[in-house]
């Protein structure tokens, strides 16, 4: 084949690690050598696909996504990049594309400054460079959480947005200072549980004096993040205090003056899972900024908050979590377990959002959990009754068994299996 029969796609990704934003100095340089590259061969540029600001390690680009559409619709056939690394930097996933799905679709895949082109036979640096690739992202990645656990360490402020009752300091990015406005409803809430006042009603206190919560709080002054909070008119969006808001606030230490950092982490660099840290293994610095409530009030609030709080033991398994749903509001209902006088558990399911707030719900729609589990018993018994008394259907599920059980049907189903193992075992030495 020669070279001016390619329908050619060119592909430029930066990433923010890179340190640029927008269509940056690194973009245009690597369009500019693609440019030139298929000039000097008589190439046509069908389209070019660019993806600035994305993580090498991610394969969802929108641009990357959009170039595989292309290419599975034909639309090109020829895939450019400046280097093995602005394709990805996991090698497997790199060495998928350049290895298995590129030749798959029969698609010529050149990579200028690294000498790859899967035209030719002489890539076997490529799988290398694409190692060196992925070894640059784990250890960029171990850089970076090293940093920011020493800056967590001294103190600072390094999270994307402060806690509501305080705003980052103008001066100095990883500093708090109070924010008067929210402040002052912290210092609300905190004096409401000093005088033994529960969550659920100081929600509804602030929802009558009208005090918006922290998310539409922060949307109200200029942060775009929560700006769904006032732009969608649904209740739901419109301030509403819930009691889970108001224990998060009574529970966090910024509120004495401390600075918790490392509440959540990311488990790995490749899947970007972010998980919860244990309390013990956060980074806790005392006295970094002014407090809002003195540390004699934060206890006492934690002992109030301690004496309330039951252990989340149901008397039987919770078979129906997640299926059954408010008449009313179509909110999703919780099983509580609730103490009698006598010592006794009763287990019955609640409207969520009735609990959280009887503003969204006015309903509470409570049915007992062995109410329910009778009548689904009840129920399953005389659909299996009927179906036992029914000589069709007892012929039905037979033939479904015969059909499920059947050797050929077996013997094609191992076939294709080792079909796929083989393929596999394929991908995995070529990746090798």
């Amino acid at each position: 084949m020669i070279d001016n029969i390619y329908k050619v796609g060119l592909y430029c990704r930066l990433s923010s690690d890179d340190g640029n934003v927008g269509d940056s100095e690194s973009i245009i340089t690597q369009k500019m050598i693609l440019e030139k590259y298929c000039v000097e061969h008589s190439l046509e540029i069908i389209d070019i696909y660019v993806d600035d600001g994305f993580s090498g390690l991610n394969y969802n680009r929108p641009s990357f996504q959009r170039m595989i559409s292309d290419i599975e619709i034909g639309k090109i056939n020829m895939v450019i990049t400046k280097d093995l690394s602005r394709l990805g930097r996991d090698y497997i996933q790199t060495g998928y594309y350049t290895e298995i799905y590129f030749p798959t679709k029969h698609v010529r895949y050149v990579a200028i400054t690294d000498n790859v082109d899967t035209l030719s036979n002489n890539n076997d640096i490529a799988p290398f460079k694409n190692i060196l690739n992925d070894m640059y992202a784990k250890d960029l990645s171990r850089k970076i959480k090293i940093a920011k656990r020493q800056r967590a360490m001294n103190g600072y402020f390094i999270a994307s947005q402060a806690p509501y009752g305080y705003k980052q300091d103008p001066t100095n990015k990883n500093k708090l200072i109070i924010d008067p406005e929210a402040a002052q409803v912290v210092r609300k809430i905190f004096d409401m549980a000093l005088d033994k006042k529960g969550s659920t009603i100081i929600a509804n206190t602030l929802m009558s004096e009208n005090i918006v919560n922290p998310a539409t709080y922060k949307s109200l002054n200029g942060d775009t993040r929560f700006d769904r909070y006032i732009k969608d008119n649904t209740f739901k969006r419109r301030g509403v205090w819930i009691p889970a808001t108001i224990n998060a606030i009574l529970k966090d230490r910024v509120y004495v003056g401390d600075m918790v950092n490392r509440k959540y982490e990311i488990e790995n660099y490749k899947t970007k899972k972010v998980v919860k840290v244990p309390i013990d293994q956060r980074i806790i610095v005392c006295g970094t900024h002014e407090p809002i409530v003195t540390q004699e009030e934060f206890n006492e609030v934690q002992k109030i908050l301690e004496s309330r709080s039951t252990k989340k033991v149901h008397d039987s398994e919770n078979f129906f979590k997640g299926i059954i749903f408010c008449a009313n509001c179509g909110g999703r209902m919780v099983l509580i377990t609730q103490k009698e006088r006598t010592g006794s558990s009763r287990c019955f399911y609640k409207c969520q959002r009735h609990r959280d707030n009887i503003a969204r719900c006015p309903k509470s729609n409570t049915i007992t959990y062995n109410t329910i589990k009778t009548i689904v018993d009840k129920s399953l018994r005389s659909f299996i009754s009927t179906v036992k008394r029914n000589d069709e259907v007892i012929e039905l599920l037979k033939e479904e068994l015969k059909k499920n059980t059947n050797l050929n049907i077996n013997e094609g189903l191992l076939k294709k299996y080792k079909t796929r193992q083989t393929t596999l075992i394929t991908i995995i030495r070529n990746l090798y």
